[in-house]
């Protein structure tokens, strides 16, 4: 029997905390700083701080201020930036890799962004020579800056992240979370651990050496004290030494006739301004424990919010358009029926090879958001094969363009690069079929996977060389 006091007590809305729960996103790695510095210990906060000085030095000795010997004919633009990344490398593997090393997706990511930058350094000499000499630019030219200004900074982010907890195949919607949040909110979110540990510094230096505190840090506080005292004892010897000897004199009162003190302020501030940046970077993978917990979007995929109605319809609506595209294909592109006038075989190919792409990834990233928040009912999974199906004619279509535009044109940077892109949707293609009926299979990790390699693969044929035999054997 209720009670009149419970019954007249106001019932909580469960509409409102479903909606509250479900609109929240729960980033419990991103503790208070009080909770934080508990796990960060004052060794790994050292080692952070050193780590978020020595990036920055590392930029200024080989970005800001390249050093000479790399102005010579014998090095490329990139190989400064290749080398800072990889000291960026072996700093992320020092810092992180007794926590980390189980994590075979932490050394598969590693191993890709040292075979980029092995790459940049094994064609070293072919790019300073482009750089000298003005050639054209080539193949190789953008596969390194491509490498070296977008993937290389991209896997670098994404090897720190894994660093910090461990990865789910088939989850990987909280990595992608924390790898955005690396290059915004997590630079901001530890700056008070920062503070800490500056503090905690100073704490060690002005101790006592009696206590739990004697250690390494006392002689380091005696050292100060040393230099402390030595001062006032140098403006006292120094002067008498300028008098008693001239060339002793000139050579101190011209000691910092070679110092540009305003260079000395650029380099300092290239150095120390992003240091607390990267520190509260490392310190959000340090002190992370979890994955953020996407409550909206791990709702929606357990609930299926998709309507499967409106889903069949849309999707029904969508492989009627395709049907009629893959029938023109079928009658102008692979049939070799007559085209209409004004227009040759390779300007036809040329029209729409690019548009095809852009669509089949659409499709395959509809198909992705169908298969995650859409209910398995037959209909569905019949149009899903009709969209796998519709996507495969529009790669061979793609295909067959790009053979009669390279036959007519040769082949260039652009189009052997589309020509493997395509090899990769097809095996992508072939894996979302097989998705259809092995729901174990982590399809999205699977296929950054294959993009990784499939972009080291470019870079091991050589382009360049590609290219050339390729145009020669077409010119034959």
């Amino acid at each position: 029997m209720t009670t009149p006091s419970a019954s007249s007590a106001p019932k909580p809305d469960p509409t409102a905390a479903s909606t509250t729960a479900s609109c929240t996103i729960s980033l419990r790695h991103a503790s208070s700083p009080s909770s934080a510095s508990s796990r960060l210990t004052p060794g790994r906060a050292i080692a952070l701080s050193a780590a978020s000085l020595a990036i920055p030095f590392a930029f200024d000795r080989l970005i800001i201020d390249v050093p000479r010997f790399l102005y010579t004919p014998a090095f490329s633009a990139w190989f400064p930036w290749a080398t800072l990344c990889l000291i960026i490398l072996v700093i992320g593997f020092a810092l992180f890799v007794k926590r980390a090393w189980r994590n075979p997706m932490w050394w598969f990511t590693g191993a890709a962004t040292a075979c980029c930058i092995g790459w940049m350094f094994a064609h070293n000499a072919s790019l300073a020579y482009l750089w000298v000499n003005g050639t054209a630019l080539t193949a190789n030219f953008w596969y390194a800056a491509i490498t070296g200004y977008t993937v290389l900074p991209a896997l670098l982010m994404l090897f720190l992240q894994l660093s910090g907890t461990a990865y789910h195949p088939r989850h990987p919607a909280g990595l992608m979370a924390n790898w955005t949040m690396g290059w915004t909110v997590s630079l901001f979110t530890h700056w008070s651990l920062l503070v800490e540990t500056c503090s905690r510094c100073i704490d060690m230096a002005v101790s006592d050496d009696t206590g739990p505190k004697q250690g390494n840090h006392t002689i380091v506080r005696k050292i100060g004290i040393a230099l402390l005292i030595s001062l006032p004892m140098f403006c006292l010897l120094i002067p008498l030494l300028m008098q008693a000897d001239e060339v002793f004199s000139y050579g101190v009162t011209h000691l910092f006739d070679h110092i540009d003190f305003t260079q000395l302020l650029v380099h300092t501030a290239a150095v120390l301004i992003p240091a607390p940046f990267l520190f509260s970077l490392l310190a959000s993978v340090e002190t992370r424990t979890r994955e953020p917990e996407l409550h909206a979007l791990r709702e929606a995929e357990t609930r299926k919010a998709f309507d499967p109605i409106i889903t069949t319809t849309v999707l029904g609506l969508v492989l009627a358009l395709y049907a009629v595209f893959c029938a023109v294909q079928f009658t102008f592109l692979f049939a070799g029926a007559g085209l209409p006038d004004g227009y040759t075989y390779a300007s036809y190919a040329r029209q729409g090879f690019f548009q095809l792409l852009f669509v089949a990834t659409l499709n395959l990233a509809g198909f992705g958001l169908v298969l995650t928040f859409a209910p398995r009912t037959k209909p569905l999974l019949t149009l899903q094969i009709g969209l796998v199906a519709a996507t495969g004619v529009m790669l061979v279509s793609a295909t067959t363009r790009l053979g009669l535009y390279i036959n007519t044109y040769g082949m260039t940077w652009l189009r052997w690069l589309s020509l493997t892109f395509i090899l990769l949707l097809a095996l992508v293609l072939t894996l979302a079929l097989v998705r259809l009926f092995r729901e174990r299979l982590p399809l999205l990790t699977i296929s950054f996977v294959l993009l990784l390699v499939w972009w080291l693969g470019l870079g091991m044929t050589n382009p360049d060389w590609v290219i050339a035999t390729w145009n020669a054997r077409l010119g034959a």
